[in-house]
């Protein structure tokens, strides 16, 4: 008989954060109160020198952030591998996205030396806005360097690397300002949610008191994003993935069945957009406040198990013909969310994987910079267009078994010596 897999990816909620939620979406318990305010704490302790903001979303943060940083009218350098509402957000703070493409090879970063040219050659730079892809750290200790040369303040997308270090110091903390994600998909997570981390008080100031005018996100909002995150939670349950959900995710693949293979993708339809949309002008409650800050007290050892993991996938994928693998870090710059391959043929590799009894996940992300509907601001950006049709997740979340590791490099390299035969 055929065994199930584990799953592609499981979601880092709690019991205890379900039971605090469900308390407070339902009854109102601990929902207005002073969690906001020791969650911002808590963050300050860790990122030594910043204040702390708390957003609704990484992308309002981001928003905000820029928002009183630039001109209306100047050019933002970002980064075109990314979800589309992050150039939203460049847009809706006034700003002109101008697209700077990620690394060759593996890293899905954006890439310094063109970010230097770009400080150059474009005139009246309003920010530099970085992304740390995947829990990897890009190479942002040159990109700053450059921006304080000219008084260019530089922004930390880290929504996906929270726990992640650069030479000691925390991701978010490095530049001007970092963004965190505690979202419903992150390794730390309140089902929804994000903060604004600052060297600059004042800018901490005025971003808190643009949040006052927010109303606090509802009750009604939270319990759907719980309901949604427990029914991802019970169909990655082992006795339920094993006797139907892996069988069911899998014929869906075979046969391109949308409604499900789109459970995956967050960025669905990219539209563009110039103000902020009213249902992200929320504030964060106190109750996913009081969810996120317990979970700090486990991120480093869960950050551990995941490099462990993706060890493996290094000895044994490195060196292989056709497949791109991330930059090797155990210094803590990459706490590896995913570890991520590229290969020309990527819907290729991963229907074999399927049919070998692999559970992995094509990535939905994006090379903006060719979006049509961002196609104003076009720019050539071959290697954020080779990772957005190559890109493949392998799983690394705590948990997952280093047997399971095994046998997805055993897959890949089966599809490798059927394809070169």
């Amino acid at each position: 008989m055929f065994s199930a897999p584990q799953p592609r990816s499981r979601l880092y909620t709690t019991t205890d954060a379900y039971i605090k939620g469900a308390a407070a979406g339902l009854f109102g318990l601990g929902y207005d109160g002073d969690g906001v305010s020791r969650f911002e704490r808590a963050l300050e302790a860790m990122m030594l020198g910043c204040t702390a903001v708390a957003v609704p979303m990484a992308r309002v943060g981001i928003y905000l952030a820029l928002k009183h940083l630039i001109r209306k009218g100047q050019k933002v350098i970002l980064s075109p591998y990314t979800i589309s509402d992050v150039v939203n957000m460049v847009l809706c703070a006034g700003g002109i996205p101008v697209f700077a493409d990620v690394e060759e090879g593996g890293s899905c970063n954006i890439d310094a030396n063109i970010v230097a040219d770009l400080l150059e050659t474009e005139a009246d730079i309003g920010a530099v806005l970085v992304t740390h892809f995947y829990g990897l750290v890009c190479n942002i200790a040159p990109i700053i360097k450059k921006c304080k040369e000219k008084g260019i303040p530089v922004i930390e997308d880290a929504a996906q690397a929270f726990g992640a270090t650069f030479q000691g110091e925390p991701a978010g903390s490095i530049a001007d300002v970092g963004i965190f994600s505690f979202g419903l998909l992150k390794n730390v997570t309140g089902f929804f949610g994000g903060a604004v981390l600052t060297k600059d008080a004042t800018l901490a100031h005025t971003i808190r008191a643009d949040l006052q005018s927010f109303p606090l996100f509802s009750r009604t909002a939270l319990l759907k994003k719980m309901i949604g995150g427990l029914t991802f939670d019970i169909a990655t349950m082992s006795v339920i993935f094993d006797a139907g959900a892996y069988w069911l995710f899998r014929y869906t693949h075979f046969h391109d069945l949308d409604f499900f293979n789109n459970k995956f993708d967050t960025d669905r339809n990219p539209i563009c957009y110039n103000s902020l949309p009213t249902r992200y002008c929320r504030r964060l409650s106190s109750a996913q406040a009081d969810i996120i800050v317990p979970q700090f007290k486990r991120y480093k050892a869960d950050a551990e198990e995941r490099i462990a993991k993706a060890q493996i996938y290094h000895e044994k994928l490195a060196d292989l013909p056709g497949i791109v693998i991330p930059p090797r870090r155990n210094d803590g710059s990459h706490i590896y969310i995913y570890f991520t391959i590229q290969c020309e043929d990527r819907d290729r590799l991963a229907r074999f994987m399927t049919e070998k009894l692999r559970d992995v996940q094509i990535s939905h992300h994006r090379n903006c910079a060719s979006l049509s509907c961002f196609s104003a601001f076009y720019r050539d950006c071959p290697n954020a267009e080779k990772a957005a049709q190559r890109l493949i997740y392998l799983p690394t979340y705590p948990g997952y078994r280093d047997d399971q590791v095994i046998a997805n490099v055993e897959a890949i390299h089966a599809y490798l010596r059927e394809t070169n035969t």
